[in-house]
């Protein structure tokens, strides 16, 4: 007597070892970082200055005689503060289910890639809870027409440009946004009729030929979504940046004499902009993945940016 089938093969759907599908973002999809530029800091909180724009738009310069005395004048400062703020989570990954996990990956690259997503999401909710409103910038335009439709973008946004740089010195050179804007750019007919005979457009010089239309330097779309349902319930998706374009000013790094929107102030001894370390728990019998980060995403300056709210 041979054997059957079921006796030789007695688990009917054996387990793939070389495919695992994933439903995650995509690390490029997050802006926050790039469009706050990290400023790395010594303590968890402290001061900065700001040279008064007062002073340095004013006009000083008095004529002057022959063998008078001159004028006199200066300028100011100010300052203002960041705090940084810690985070944390824990991933426990129990012996057993190292031991007897039938997963074609190793359950810490698992856990490593789940953290890494949620500091993602962590700094990308912060920007669009704190940046990607109303009542935050100088100027809030909710009344422009939809770019989507008959709208006018190329001269919304040199509107745009010009108002940042007549309220301090320097013309905004970035735009943040979420997917929805970005499509209705692509379509919308002023751009178009602006870039309808290139020759040889493709996907990587479209988008600089649309920053360049625009007259920006930086288009950073947020393409990350995250779910906003309780865990027990049903899964409620949707775009973490969504119909609203913030246009900014970028400059990486702490520079000198220079000025930037935003900022992500990041204190390296609390975690930096994250960092992770494994510890074994014999009460858990378990390995235990512990991410931290502390920073804090910082509005330099009102007058710095242009938004504009519900544009699609």
């Amino acid at each position: 007597m041979k054997p059957t089938v079921a006796q030789i093969r007695p688990v009917a759907n054996p387990i793939l070892s070389n495919m695992l599908i994933s439903f995650m973002n995509n690390s490029a999809d997050f802006v926050a970082t790039a469009a706050a530029p990290v400023v790395n800091v010594t303590e968890e909180s402290g001061t900065y200055f700001l040279l008064d724009a007062t002073y340095f738009f004013a006009t000083q310069l008095e004529r002057r005689a022959y063998g008078d005395t001159f004028a006199q004048g200066g300028y100011a400062l100010t300052n203002d503060t960041y705090k940084t703020l810690q985070w944390g989570l824990e991933h426990p990954i129990p012996v057993e289910h190292e031991a007897t996990s039938q997963v074609p990956m190793s359950l810490q690259s698992l856990a490593i890639e789940w953290l890494a997503t949620q500091s993602l999401i962590r700094k990308e909710t912060s920007f669009s809870a704190d940046f990607m409103v109303s009542g935050v910038w100088a100027t809030d335009n909710s009344s422009a027409t939809d770019w989507d439709s008959t709208g006018t973008p190329v001269s919304d946004i040199a509107t745009a440009r010009r108002t940042v740089r007549t309220a301090v010195g320097v013309g905004a050179n970035a735009a943040v946004m979420g997917e929805i804007v970005w499509d209705a750019l692509q379509t919308n007919a002023q751009i178009t009729g602006l870039v309808q005979y290139t020759n040889s457009l493709t996907q990587a010089n479209r988008d600089a030929l649309i920053a360049s239309v625009l007259g920006l330097d930086f288009l950073y779309v947020s393409r990350a979504v995250r779910n906003t349902a309780n865990l027990a319930q049903a899964d409620s998706i949707s775009p973490i940046i969504d119909d609203d374009c913030l246009v900014c000013i970028v400059k990486p790094g702490a520079d000198m004499m220079t000025i930037s929107s935003l900022k992500t102030f990041v204190w390296n001894p609390g975690g930096g902009q994250g960092s992770m370390k494994t510890y074994f728990s014999n009460e858990r019998n378990a390995n235990i993945l512990q991410h931290q980060e502390q920073w804090d995403q910082k509005n330099i300056g009102a007058a710095t940016g242009y938004i504009f709210t519900d544009i699609v």
